[in-house]
């Protein structure tokens, strides 16, 4: 599986989380930073884009050995450096299905993406995506808070996550079927929890890469997710805190 986005040196979100839960799902994890972060629980400081060169030849080094089965983009940055990424991707996604985890915000704060980094995932990913996974607030910025723009913009299925909403149940809904289907969960009372958004889009790749359809795919993750952050209890100072994955069970 091919993973592309942030290196955060915390190790709570970014390409080191997500060649973990890819790990922990039975796929061999193909890495790739795109930027490097300053950032922790206690926030996100900054972003410094790696050179394109590098990159470029990183993918095109890891491809050359084996096709990848799926593909996961999360944190990018910046609108110049999404349309780069998504030359690259392009021919790959047209063989392997690419999830991509539109992060536009940090759990711990301190993220300013700006209004061109939306519209770059909207015009520049979505229409080679198998899959958008927007929490509500990135909805709200990619498609001000209709999943039907996403289809529009071309991608093939929306995940709309309901971890920001609020009552009794975390209600994700996937849009791109016929109808519109439902995962709807107890709410955890965790806290808040960094890697959370990553986590699930690289194990919903994960399941794709392994053969599984997509409605599959989105309800196996979001259950392994929702299994997780039952071993999670809040910090007593409100703190944001790492995804446990030396908890987490691997897939069957």
């Amino acid at each position: 599986m091919l993973l592309l986005g942030g290196l955060d040196p915390s190790g709570g979100a970014g390409v080191t989380l997500d060649a973990t839960v890819a790990a922990l799902h039975g796929v061999e994890p193909l890495p790739i930073a795109l930027t490097a972060t300053v950032q922790s629980a206690r926030g996100f400081s900054s972003a410094s884009p790696l050179p394109a060169s590098v990159w470029r030849d990183q993918v095109r080094a890891v491809v050359g050995d084996e096709a990848p089965d799926a593909i996961k983009v999360g944190y990018i940055g910046c609108a110049d450096l999404v349309a780069a990424v998504a030359e690259v991707l392009r021919p790959l996604a047209a063989r392997a299905p690419l999830v991509v985890d539109p992060v536009l915000s940090a759990t711990a704060g301190g993220m300013e993406p700006g209004a061109a980094l939306a519209r770059a995932y909207v015009e520049e990913l979505a229409p080679i995506a198998a899959l958008m996974v927007p929490n509500a607030p990135e909805l709200q910025a990619l498609a001000d808070g209709d999943p039907a723009g996403l289809l529009r913009a071309g991608a093939r299925a929306v995940l709309h996550k309901g971890g920001h909403g609020e009552g009794d149940e975390a209600v994700d809904v996937l849009w791109g079927a016929p109808a519109p289907v439902r995962f709807a969960r107890p709410r955890r009372s965790c806290g808040a929890v960094r890697g959370t958004g990553c986590a699930l889009a690289s194990a919903i790749a994960a399941h794709l890469a392994r053969g599984a359809e997509r409605e599959a795919a989105c309800r196996r993750a979001g259950d392994w997710l929702w299994d997780l952050l039952d071993t999670v209890s809040p910090r007593p100072d409100g703190r944001p805190q790492h995804l446990p994955l030396s908890r987490a069970r691997t897939s069957p």
